[in-house]
């Protein structure tokens, strides 16, 4: 998937981009106002670090994946979390976990040996690691740590593509899940739609203007005139239609119709399965954070938690 750098730079911090390489972050689980940030906590056996943002009186938690050759802090500073790529006390807005109850959890994807592209084991990109595994653990550990039941999976770009794949393989560690310009992949990318062992709730939300997507797939085929019509008008948006149903079949029997979409101004949305299986082709997005806010009309994260809520 792409890299994270357009995404920062759509929304640029300059004092935290001079400050690069020289700040030392506070002390984890340092407490600010009865909030705990907590900085660069490890999981045993796994090599990443968890930056955990934990408001008072939180009663559910999401975890957060990065998109390819990002960092958890980036993340952190395009959805809103910080005011800074570089996560400090002084740095985060607790307004929308307070508000919202929830603890967001952003872990730091690795980078696979001769490369420092950090990313996640999706089947289309390589961090080295076993991210099922680390994935899985880290809900257990979010579960068991903070008493949270309710935790969910969202991730962007190559995050949405791992976020895709824990869903296929590991779908009973998580109550939900949502992908962010991140279609499913299986095998190589052409493999058919993957049987979960348990159908949890699925939502991916893609751009009609990527231009980032269709790299991965270049010989897919061009929309029908009765496709493009419909809002699918790229091979790319086809194919995920193509998953989106396999997921309805295999979550609750249900057979999608192009023509049943709900329209809205920011794009069409097929729900499937009493709403717990959700395809959004947002209009007028290309592949990045800033470009889905600005046709969803608000933050990506009210779009993220009103689903897995």
């Amino acid at each position: 998937m792409a890299t994270d750098a357009q995404t920062t730079a759509a929304r640029v911090d300059p004092l935290a981009a001079k400050r690069s390489g020289q700040v030392k972050p506070p002390a984890p689980g340092a407490d600010t106002g009865g909030h705990v940030l907590e900085l660069g906590t490890t999981i045993a056996g796994f090599p990443h670090k968890v930056d955990v943002y934990r408001p008072a009186g939180a009663t559910r938690a999401i975890v957060f994946l990065h998109g390819n050759g990002g960092t958890s802090g980036s993340l952190a500073y395009t959805l809103g979390f910080s005011r800074s790529g570089f996560p400090s006390n002084r740095s985060v807005n607790w307004e929308w976990l307070s508000q919202n109850g929830v603890i967001a959890v952003l872990p730091q994807g690795q980078a696979a040996p001769g490369t420092n592209l950090r990313t996640w084991s999706n089947y289309i990109t390589q961090s080295g690691q076993d991210d099922v595994a680390f994935l899985t653990a880290l809900a257990s550990n979010v579960k068991s740590r903070y008493g949270m039941a309710d935790v969910s999976l969202a991730g962007y770009s190559a995050g949405g593509g791992m976020t895709a794949r824990v869903w296929c393989e590991a779908g009973g560690a998580y109550k939900a899940f949502v992908s962010v310009s991140g279609p499913m992949m299986s095998g190589n990318g052409r493999g058919v739609t993957c049987t979960p062992a348990v159908p949890a709730p699925y939502f991916v939300l893609l751009g009609d203007k990527d231009l980032v997507l269709p790299g991965y797939n270049p010989n897919l085929p061009a929309p029908t005139p009765e496709q493009s019509a419909a809002g699918l008008t790229g091979g790319y948006l086809v194919a995920e239609w193509t998953r989106h149903g396999d997921r309805s079949r295999t979550v609750c029997s249900e057979t999608t119709a192009l023509s049943g979409a709900d329209l809205s101004a920011a794009g069409n949305t097929w729900n499937n399965c009493a709403d717990r299986i959700r395809y959004m082709v947002v209009k007028n997005a290309d592949h990045y954070i800033p470009s889905f806010e600005a046709a969803l009309g608000g933050k990506l994260v009210d779009t993220i938690a009103g689903f897995v809520n």
